[in-house]
């Protein structure tokens, strides 16, 4: 019974390392455009990411439950060195590395796919996590938004031109960069 405690143990490890990255590496806004276009997977992660500092204590204060609570397990399995190495070893393969690979790559789906758990881990935690992110609210204000200079939209169109998975080809890359270009206008000096 022990082994398969470990095993769901490391499991919720991995969910919560892989789901702080991954989620919070979405941004409000691309999420509201992707919204705002029909997205459904975006409407499901947005409900959960866009009170971002709340989001992040919950995941957080799981991961850190569940890896302490493994260590307590793994402690009657093998003796205290030895739990300690086995402990770290399957919370950094199984718990950190191959989940935030994988769900930085495929944040929204996951995202989406899980948003409902993350939803009962937040109204379960609230009662520590909300106070925090309170506080975090207050003392960092706003989360930063993502404007690009011209300069960079230019870059993000060559990207996405180039790109396989783009639908963007070489003659609407040459129409949107002479869009922005044709707006640089400077000023004249008096």
């Amino acid at each position: 019974m022990t082994y398969v405690i470990v095993v769901i143990l490391v499991l919720f490890s991995g969910l919560f390392s892989g789901l702080t990255l991954g989620l919070l590496s979405l941004n409000k806004n691309e999420l509201e455009r992707k919204i705002s276009l029909g997205d459904k997977n975006a409407k499901k992660v947005y409900a959960v990411r866009k009170r971002g500092n709340l989001l992040l204590c919950t995941l957080l204060l799981g991961n850190v439950a569940v890896n302490s609570t493994l260590a307590i397990f793994l402690g009657d399995i093998a003796s205290g060195f030895m739990a300690g190495i086995l402990a770290t070893g399957l919370i950094v393969i199984f718990g950190e590395i191959i989940p935030q690979a994988t769900f930085s790559r495929y944040a929204l789906a996951v995202g989406a796919k899980t948003a409902w758990l993350v939803k009962i881990f937040m109204v379960i935690l609230s009662p520590i996590c909300y106070p925090i992110s309170w506080i975090l609210d207050k003392a960092l204000g706003e989360e930063m938004t993502s404007i690009y200079s011209k300069k960079e939209l230019m870059k993000i169109v060559e990207e996405h031109e180039s790109s396989t998975e783009s639908s963007l080809d070489a003659d609407e890359e040459r129409i949107i960069k002479g869009a922005l270009c044709l707006f640089q206008i400077k000023p004249l000096k008096m």
